[in-house]
């Protein structure tokens, strides 16, 4: 996936809603182990650093920074 000094920092491909790639961003994951889902810190993680941007796109991390990891995906605003 790439460097980077940052273990917290996770790759991120948005998908328009029609399924075509749209770009790659690198998001810094929030929470390592704080009691949360994959899922719930995946989606702090993206309305944070999105901060309104990309809405109704596809959001997927193959290598989420989480202790239980596995590829999540989400529709981001939702």
């Amino acid at each position: 996936m790439g460097f980077c000094e940052d273990e917290d920092m996770v790759r991120v491909d948005f998908f328009r809603p029609g399924g075509k790639w749209y770009t790659t961003e690198a998001v810094r994951w929030l929470y390592y182990d704080d009691g949360m889902t994959v899922m719930e810190t995946f989606k702090l993680s993206l309305k944070k650093h999105l901060n309104g941007r990309l809405d109704g796109m596809t959001a997927v991390c193959l290598e989420p920074y989480h202790v239980n990891a596995y590829p999540v995906m989400v529709t981001v605003g939702s």
